[in-house]
């Protein structure tokens, strides 16, 4: 390893370049502002003091437009070697000034993994293990080292067994693990991972962040980027947020974070940051009495501080006096997530192992819900959406779905399993971009096979993960307005559609900007809008919030919820399973192509947990705290969890 140093921001102010392209960060993304002449106003970094001594693990958090992104170019000296602008200040590793040395000189120090892998990769090597490869020939490695080291840093990040594949049929959680081996050969003293697991699944996220630990715990200085603070505070010895350009917080986790959460209930701007569900928690049962101690940063510290037995006394108190409810009716009575309603067609296929799940949880929700789904207009209608028997081999050989059976008809349905699980696949079959194997995929009746792409794109629109393979067009308004175009609705109605697009995503401020000079937030709420306003019956999500800040979360959310209240089906991919159990009505599980769980939330969370957790789904905190609070077993949100402490 090389010998970690300090690193030191002192005064630091920094303006990109008019026309410079940074868009691969989020420092370009303004969820308030007007766009990219209003960000170009405003620098991205603000007179940000900092000091990291060697050694310390660094956590940084905030929302969109924050200014993370171009920290971390600052350490790597991508900023202001790479991109151009004026930087006022002093940027310096163990004294050395990073404006005055090259990013070659800089890389033997610091090692920078960057958001999208696709950035990072070469693009020129045939195999997983080439790729690590081509860093260690670079520095003049010995000969005989290379391999035994690449494959050890393979091993490191789980994907050794993917060492003899092509990079190019790798999922993208698959890819941010390569992009990180390739790192990790090089071996630095400094790690920068800049949102290293938006793209991974729980599993890999939680390898990712226990590798990220272990290699703290050997000494390196670690600085990583990240929403997910769940995962985040309890390993880092400090939290930088940022907003605006500045450096809002800096102290340990906790200390910010309640800070944070003091702010928010104050009605202050928490700046976009999702505070873990545990503290939220522990700070509800601390106003009750009920919990001692620290606020928790995570359930192992919520069970040991909380009460158990006062709580449990106030339980029975309460049942014997017939205040407590139900624990269906717990749930608060304006969230239809909280007790997802089940459509008729929401049943599980034949092939579902588990296909007692969906039996297990009878519908439980209001049929007058507003946000419950219709039923379809006749028994005799074809879903609009069914999949029968489907298998799908690529050309390599790799087999991606095994015999999956599925029929959707309205109402939200998430796609979970880890990274390489077929969710992806599954998702192109459904408007024919992919055509199975063997079985049959029908969309509206149609045969995938057999109906041209266009013509499937009436029904089901998808948007892709990675928001750079759909966009193209000038503008965000001129985005929005190709696909209804296409599609043949007259002006009025393309207007009407666009306009609506603009408002549910929040981007009506930047609808004349350039795509590109959106940060990555803001371009996936661009892709999304796109699929939205084509007004298809069905819309495939493939992880729609994927590099959202809290506030970019909340919007998909209400996109999601919407489009259910429409009648619409939305098919979610996502490894987001909080987000999952909050907004979808059915959950589908994918391992190694095949589907091992099908069923409403409650249902499949309450299965063989232990075979749901090794597909890849990790289950909510918040049904995990109200396990250990015995407050039930079907908690799917922290919501519903705090509305239950109030009925207990």
């Amino acid at each position: 390893m090389t010998t970690s140093a300090d690193i030191r921001f002192e005064g630091v102010t920094f303006r990109y370049k008019s026309g410079v392209d940074s868009n691969d960060s989020d420092d370009s993304d303004s969820s308030s502002s007007a766009g990219s002449e209003a960000d170009s106003a405003r620098p991205a970094l603000i007179d940000v003091d900092c000091q990291v001594e060697a050694g310390t693990f660094v956590g940084i958090t905030g929302p969109s437009d924050a200014g993370k992104s171009t920290f971390c170019r600052c350490l790597s000296g991508f900023v202001p070697h790479f991109f151009d602008g004026d930087l006022d200040g002093s940027v310096s590793i163990a004294g050395t000034d990073v404006p005055e040395s090259s990013i070659g000189e800089l890389g033997e120090t610091v090692g920078y993994v960057f958001e999208d892998p696709f950035d990072q990769l070469t693009g020129a090597a045939t195999t997983v293990l080439e790729e690590v490869a081509f860093g260690l020939e670079r520095i003049g490695t010995p000969r005989e080292d290379i391999e035994p080291r690449a494959r050890e840093c393979l091993d490191r990040v789980g994907i050794e067994a993917l060492a003899d594949r092509d990079p190019g049929t790798l999922s993208g959680g698959q890819l941010q693990r390569l992009a990180i081996a390739s790192v990790l050969a090089l071996d630095p003293g400094i790690l920068v991972l800049d949102e290293p697991t938006s793209q991974l699944d729980p599993a890999g996220t939680e390898a990712v962040f226990d590798l990220a630990e272990s290699m703290h715990e050997a000494g390196y200085t670690i600085c990583l980027v990240s929403q997910d603070l769940h995962r985040l505070a309890p390993r880092a010895d400090r939290l930088l947020v940022l907003g605006d350009g500045r450096l809002r917080y800096d102290d340990d986790p906790r200390t910010v974070l309640t800070a944070i959460e003091e702010a928010s209930e104050a009605n202050e701007s928490n700046g976009s940051v999702t505070i873990p569900g545990t503290l939220r928690i522990g700070r509800a049962l601390r106003e009750r009495g009920l919990f001692d101690g620290d606020l928790p940063l995570t359930v192992a510290e919520l069970e040991v501080g909380t009460d158990i037995e006062a709580l449990r006394s106030t339980n029975a108190r309460r049942a014997s006096s017939g205040e407590a409810t139900t624990p269906a009716a717990s749930a608060p009575s304006n969230s239809a997530a909280a007790v997802p309603p089940e459509s008729e067609s929401g049943t599980s296929g034949s092939n579902t192992p588990e296909s007692a799940v969906s039996e297990a949880n009878p519908p439980n929700s209001d049929p007058s819900d507003s946000a419950s789904p219709p039923a379809s207009a006749s028994s005799d209608d074809p879903p609009l959406i069914d999949v029968e028997n489907a298998s799908h081999t690529y050309a390599s050989g790799t087999d991606a779905l095994a015999d999956v059976s599925l029929s959707m008809d309205g109402g939200c349905v998430a796609i979970l399993g880890h990274n390489g699980a077929g969710k992806t696949t599954l998702a192109k079959q459904l408007n024919g971009l992919l055509t199975p194997t063997s079985g049959t995929v029908r969309i509206a009746g149609r045969d995938t096979s057999e109906a041209p792409v266009a013509r499937l794109a009436r029904e089901v629109g998808l948007c892709f993960q990675n928001p750079d393979d759909q966009l193209f067009r000038p503008t965000v308004e001129s985005e929005l307005r190709f696909g209804p175009e296409r599609l043949g609705y007259d002006e009025a109605r393309v207007d009407e559609l666009v306009e609506e697009a603009l408002a549910v995503s929040g981007l009506d401020a930047v609808r004349d900007t350039d795509t590109y000079d959106l940060g990555r937030a803001q371009r996936g709420r661009v892709a999304i809008a796109s699929v939205l306003a084509m007004d298809t019956p069905a819309v495939v999500l493939d992880e729609p919030t994927g590099g959202q800040d809290s506030s970019g979360v909340s919007i998909v959310g209400d996109i999601v919820d919407d489009c259910r209240s429409a009648g619409r089906l939305v098919v979610l991919v996502t490894h987001d399973v909080g987000f999952a159990a909050e907004h979808a009505d059915r959950l589908v599980v994918l391992a190694d192509g095949a589907v091992i769980a099908d069923g409403p939330p409650r249902a499949v969370f309450d299965s063989d947990r232990a075979a749901i957790e090794r597909a890849g789904v990790t289950i909510p905190v918040a049904t995990r705290a109200a396990s250990v609070l015995g407050l039930g077993e079907d908690v799917l949100s922290v919501g519903e969890l705090l509305s239950r402490l109030d009925t207990s």
